[in-house]
């Protein structure tokens, strides 16, 4: 009995081991340049073609080690979705607080991040992402909005990291909807969702103006897909013939239960023609850290619910 506790030990420190693995070897990797937002925007318009697919996760927050231990298990999920050539993945998109502070080793994280990623990674802005100055966001990843077009869609990224999205910005938004009025699909990124999906969170952006300002024109110019992050959590609410994706568990260490959406994961769009479709990539995190904190997290949850 005593040869299989010792056998049985020496597989989970293995095991834990194995986990930190790929956390170590992104601190250890060399620091990577990465092209800004804007430029490699310009490389998508030519893509000939109906029939393709993104990936969007958001919430990363590079630069702490709970965080990137989650993130890079993620990116060997993601290099992985077109195997087989189903799907011709063109990018990446990335929803904002994609560092934990906005500092300059989280930027150099981050860059390490999207240089493993086996597609060009576009980004928003979050509210994480300019705690120590919108600087170095725009001297990193470039510019915090832009519009650009992918085969027969057209994809419009937004700022309201501050909570809010002003007149001109408004105007430039509807500026870009019109253009996109000759594709297919239309499809919108912002970090924060004009409505909380989580009626528990301290999070009230429906009790803004800018918010249902923001449906009524992604209502009125049929937009297909809007995505978002700042809640740690997977949710989808339709309104009106718009659906809304948040996606906040890309890496960041979840606190709502799992039963309601808190689980880390990233989301797989496919394009075919006429028609969109998506599909939700749970991610079990690395071990050591379901150890050191999902497990707990997960009991709590689960004591919460029998005795409450």
């Amino acid at each position: 009995m005593k040869k299989i506790y010792t056998t049985a030990l020496a597989v989970l420190v293995a095991g834990i081991l194995w986990s930190l693995a790929g956390v170590i070897g992104l601190y250890v990797s060399p620091d990577a340049h990465y092209q800004k937002n804007e430029e490699i925007a310009k490389e998508f318009g030519a893509r000939p073609g109906d029939y393709f697919g993104f990936i969007a996760f958001g919430d990363n927050h590079a630069g702490l080690v709970f965080n990137d231990s989650s993130t890079v298990k993620m990116i060997d999920r993601m290099n992985r979705e077109d195997r087989f050539r189903k799907l011709p993945i063109d990018f990446a998109l990335a929803l904002g607080d994609v560092t934990f502070r906005g500092s300059a080793w989280d930027y150099r994280i981050y860059n390490r991040i999207r240089a493993a990623i086996k597609y060009p990674v576009v980004s928003a802005v979050g509210n994480h992402d300019d705690d120590h100055g919108r600087e170095l966001y725009g001297k990193n990843v470039g510019m915090s909005e832009y519009a650009f077009s992918c085969r027969n869609s057209y994809f419009i990224i937004l700022d309201n990291a501050i909570n809010d999205i002003s007149d001109t910005q408004f105007t430039w938004f509807e500026e870009e909807l019109k253009k996109s009025s000759g594709y297919a699909h239309r499809f919108v990124a912002i970090h924060k969702n004009p409505f909380s999906p989580y009626l528990q969170s301290w999070y009230r952006p429906g009790l803004s103006a800018w918010s249902r300002r923001f449906m009524k024109l992604c209502e009125e110019h049929k937009v297909d897909i809007v995505f978002s992050g700042h809640e740690h959590m997977f949710h989808e609410g339709v309104f009106n013939g718009v659906r809304y994706l948040t996606s906040g568990g890309g890496g960041m260490l979840t606190t709502i239960p799992a039963s309601g959406g808190g689980y880390l994961h990233y989301l797989v769009v496919r394009v075919n023609g006429p028609y969109v479709d998506y599909e939700v990539r749970k991610c079990f995190p690395p071990l050591w850290e379901y150890l050191v904190y999902y497990l707990w997290k997960d009991l709590f949850y689960t004591l919460r619910d029998v005795v409450m």
